[in-house]
C-alpha cells in the first residue's frame, strides 16, 4: 500500500507542504484562490487523507468541541434543537467537529456525558443548561474552555442566558393589557433556572397588574407536557394561559381545541422560545422571543477563540427579552416569521 503524504502534495501543487496544512486546516494563514485550487486538486488527484491522530498529538488539538444538552423531550425541543444546529453550523465554518449528548434533565447522564466528552479530549464544552458534578467542575478550572448557557456558573465558564424574568413579566403585562383576570401559568421543574426565572417574572407582572398568580402546573418542557398541563388548568377555567416554552404553548393549544375551547376566543395562549415553528401554528403562537441563533453563534466563537488564543477569558452575556405578538394572544395574526 502506498502511502501519500503531505510532502507528495505539495510538490505536485508546486508549493509548500506549510501551505498544504494551512487549506486542510483553513488557516492560520490565508491562501490565493489559484493555490487553494492546486493543492485541492492534487489532493483529489493522489488521494490524500491526512492523519488525524497524528495532526491532534502534534498539535495537542482534537477540532472538536462537545455540545451537552438537557432536553425532557428527547432533543426534539424548538429551543434546544435550533442552537445545537446553529452551533454545529459555525463549529463546520471554523474546520471544528460537533459531538453531541442529551442528558435529558438526568444529572448522573449529564455527569457521564462531561466525563466521557473529556476522555475524548474534546477542545471545549457547550453545556446547555448542564451542571458538571463539582468535581468535574474543579477538573476543567485552568483546563478546556466551558461556554454554559444557564443563569448560574462558576466564575471560569463564559456564561449566555436570555433576560428570562423579564421574558415571563413581559408575558403577564400583555395578557393583563388585553383585559384578562384569570391568568395561568405552565411550566417545567422549578430546578431549571430559566423556568424558576420566567414564573417569578409572570408572578411580578400580576402583582403589577394587581392580579392573582396562584394557577400554576408544572410538567415535562414538551408538547405533550403542555398538554397535560393545560387539561388540568382549564378544568379551573382560566382565559390566559402562559406557557415556558413554544412546545409547551403548542401542547396547550391541542388541549383547548380537545376541550372544545377557541384559541384566543376562549383562550389566549403564550408561550416562550421563539421558535421557527411557532410562526405556522393556527393561529400563529404569540412568544417571548430569544435569539436563539445568535446565542448559537457567539457560544461557539467565544468557545473556539479560547481554543485558539490558548486561554479563555470567560465572559457574561445576558440577551433582552422579546415579545413576538401573533394570533394567539388576540391580537391580529401578522404571521411573524
Amino acid at each position: 500500500m502506498i502511502v501519500v503524504t503531505r510532502n507528495d502534495v505539495a510538490r505536485l501543487a508546486g508549493t509548500s507542504p506549510a501551505v498544504v496544512s494551512y487549506v486542510m486546516n483553513n488557516g492560520p494563514k490565508p491562501v490565493s484562490a489559484a493555490t487553494r485550487s492546486r493543492v485541492l486538486a492534487a489532493v483529489e488527484e493522489l488521494g490524500y487523507r491526512p492523519n488525524a491522530v497524528a495532526r491532534s498529538l502534534r498539535a495537542r488539538r482534537t477540532w472538536t468541541i462537545g455540545v451537552i444538552a438537557s432536553d425532557s423531550a428527547g432533543g426534539k425541543s424548538p429551543f434546544f434543537g435550533e442552537f445545537t444546529r446553529s452551533c454545529e453550523d459555525v463549529a463546520w465554518e471554523r474546520g471544528y467537529s460537533v459531538l453531541l449528548g442529551n442528558s435529558a434533565e438526568d444529572p448522573a447522564r449529564a455527569e457521564g456525558y462531561v466525563r466521557s466528552f473529556m476522555e475524548r479530549q474534546v477542545d471545549g464544552l457547550v453545556l446547555m443548561r448542564v451542571r458538571p458534578s463539582p468535581q468535574q467542575v474543579k477538573e476543567m478550572e485552568g483546563g478546556i474552555p466551558v461556554v454554559t448557557i444557564d443563569h448560574e456558573a462558576p466564575p471560569f465558564f463564559s456564561r449566555l442566558a436570555v433576560d428570562d424574568e423579564e421574558g415571563g413579566r413581559l408575558a403577564a403585562a400583555h395578557l393583563a393589557g388585553h383585559g384578562h383576570t384569570r391568568l395561568a401559568f405552565i411550566g417545567g421543574p422549578l430546578d431549571i433556572t430559566a423556568v424558576e426565572l420566567r414564573l417569578a417574572g409572570w408572578r411580578r407582572g400580576l402583582a403589577e397588574a394587581g392580579l392573582d398568580s396562584s394557577l400554576v402546573a408544572l410538567g415535562p418542557l414538551s408538547m405533550e407536557g403542555g398538554y397535560s398541563a393545560a387539561v388540568e388548568l382549564l378544568a379551573q377555567r382560566p382565559t390566559a394561559v402562559f406557557a415556558t416554552t413554544d412546545h409547551q404553548a403548542i401542547g396547550a393549544m391541542r388541549a383547548a381545541a380537545d376541550l372544545g375551547l377557541r384559541v384566543p376566543g376562549d383562550l389566549a395562549i403564550v408561550g416562550f422560545d421563539g421558535a421557527r415553528e411557532s410562526a405556522f401554528t393556527v393561529p400563529g403562537l404569540t412568544t417571548i422571543r430569544q435569539p436563539i441563533d445568535e446565542m448559537a453563534r457567539f457560544a461557539t466563537e467565544t468557545l473556539i477563540a479560547g481554543v485558539e488564543q490558548g486561554a479563555h477569558q470567560p465572559v457574561t452575556k445576558i440577551y433582552p427579552a422579546e415579545l413576538v405578538v401573533r394570533g394567539s394572544c388576540g391580537c391580529q395574526d401578522r404571521r411573524t416569521p
